[in-house]
């Protein structure tokens, strides 16, 4: 049973790895061909309050959906420029999904960054997973339903967070 674990362990890290490389440089939104019929909906741990954190406790928010890690390079470019986001539009909720990480990584990538939305923690990709990442740093932008609306691959800046969110608000 531990070969299994370790084996999809190495699979998971060669999958992201291989997206990140993919992805690299891309920072444009782009929208998704087709509605995703399902809203996205997971719940889990925040790393940093150690609270259940839920996407259904933001029912008719629009959700802007980061994919990050403290080990991965992209996220900590953009990091600055999520908190300054975040900040300034308060229509829409950030949620992060902290991918493969350790408590003490995230807390220590939330405080240096000044980030104070809420993150999930997902040890083993499933919910990274769920929502089709392709590497990392992914945002997720979705309507009020939740559902995937928008995305953006690879790092990008203000300016390219803002494009999405009004890409995702205008197809919603």
């Amino acid at each position: 049973m531990r070969l299994w674990a370790v084996c999809g362990a190495a699979l998971l890290a060669g999958v992201v790895v291989l997206g990140v490389l993919a992805a690299r440089d891309t920072g444009r939104a782009e929208p998704v061909a087709q509605r995703q019929g399902d809203p996205v909906s997971f719940s889990g741990t925040d790393p940093i309050t150690g609270k259940e954190v839920s996407l259904a406790d933001y029912a008719g928010t629009p959700l802007v959906i980061t994919v990050w890690g403290s080990w991965c390079p992209g996220c900590n470019a953009e990091a600055e420029d999520l908190r300054r986001f975040a900040e300034e539009h308060p229509e829409v909720q950030v949620v992060g999904v902290n991918l493969q990480d350790s408590t003490s990584g995230a807390r220590a990538f939330y405080a240096r960054w000044g980030w104070t939305h809420p993150s999930v923690s997902d040890p083993d990709g499933a919910i990274s997973f769920s929502l089709g990442l392709q590497g990392t740093p992914t945002t997720f932008f979705t309507d009020r339903e939740h559902r995937i609306v928008t995305r953006i691959v690879g790092e990008t800046d203000y300016e390219g967070f803002v494009e999405a969110l009004r890409v995702a608000l205008a197809e919603s």
